[in-house]
């Protein structure tokens, strides 16, 4: 039967939104701040319209249970609504895309699409473009001897200039100083061949363009997580100038509005960063931080 629902610029708007992640009526009301026309009022006139952006396909609910109470969906695209937005000729992704999240997977999951949500609405609210972006596993890295997936991408363009940012959301649940695969070292020393990898192909060209750089931003769920982290950064670093590892909490980032031009993110020498930064010679009115063996908690100091 031919689907018959006009799509308008919200829902579409809408649609790409679930294409870079899962998300709740809650998120998805905020995340309407970004989107064309009028935001929603309310969730439950978000609730209406994802009603018929269901009843035509192009999304599907999922209930899952979250902490005290009811269920609570989240929403993902249909394989129909993808090819709305790519086009009808389009390869599909593979289908877990579309099916309900693993619940091995739902914290993970549940902080990325917060994260995610949180970059569009500052990205929106600061008329900063969001030119890339590359959802979970999306993203690859690939230094000819490993390929590594990082959680996110985001390519922000402003006054003619371009950041590169790649999002690891860390749980705690990783090794720190491992040469495990999955540890947060084998993960560091990966983004430094990467970023080597990527200036010995920028050297390489005939009429090279702007150097290539990008910034890896840890979040984590606490401070002393994140200091380690940073430490692990400073040991790993093949150059030592080079700020390539930031980190900052999850509920810093969230907290924050301003989250692309705010004086945020920690680096490896402790002085505090922002992903989207005009003017990267000038410091940032604000403390650095020590940072020592054993970890601390920032003092924050504007």
């Amino acid at each position: 039967m031919t689907n018959r629902l006009i799509l308008s610029a919200r829902d579409e708007a809408l649609l790409r939104l679930l294409d870079h992640t899962p998300a709740t009526t809650t998120l998805i009301l905020k995340a309407s701040e970004s989107f064309p026309g009028d935001a929603f009022h309310d969730e439950r006139r978000v609730r209406e319209r994802l009603q018929s952006l269901a009843a035509a396909r192009f999304v599907r609910a999922f209930p899952t249970t979250h902490g005290v109470g009811g269920p609570i969906n989240w929403y993902k695209l249909t394989a129909e609504g993808y090819r709305v937005l790519h086009g009808a000729e389009v390869d599909l992704p593979h289908r877990s895309r579309f099916e309900t999240i693993a619940p091995s997977r739902f914290q993970h999951t549940w902080a990325l699409a917060e994260v995610i949500v949180q970059i569009v609405v500052a990205a929106h609210r600061s008329r900063t473009a969001m030119t890339v972006f590359q959802g979970d596993g999306e993203a690859a890295l690939n230094t000819g001897r490993q390929k590594y997936r990082p959680d996110c991408f985001f390519q922000f363009t402003q006054s003619g200039k371009s950041f590169n940012v790649y999002f690891e959301i860390d749980q705690s649940t990783e090794p720190l100083n491992s040469r495990a695969e999955q540890s947060i070292r084998t993960k560091l020393i990966h983004y430094e061949a990467c970023q080597d990898a990527f200036i010995a192909w920028w050297k390489g060209q005939s009429q090279p363009g702007p150097r290539p750089f990008f910034r890896v931003v840890f979040l984590t769920r606490s401070w002393e997580r994140a200091y380690h982290i940073l430490w692990l950064a400073r040991e790993c670093a093949r150059n030592s100038d080079r700020h390539l590892a930031y980190a900052a909490t999850q509920d810093s980032l969230l907290a924050e509005p301003r989250a692309l031009h705010a004086p945020m993110f920690l680096d490896h020498h402790g002085r505090w960063q922002s992903l989207v930064n005009l003017h990267p010679t000038s410091d940032f009115v604000r403390t650095p931080v020590r940072l020592s063996r054993p970890v601390t908690s920032p003092v924050f100091v504007w």
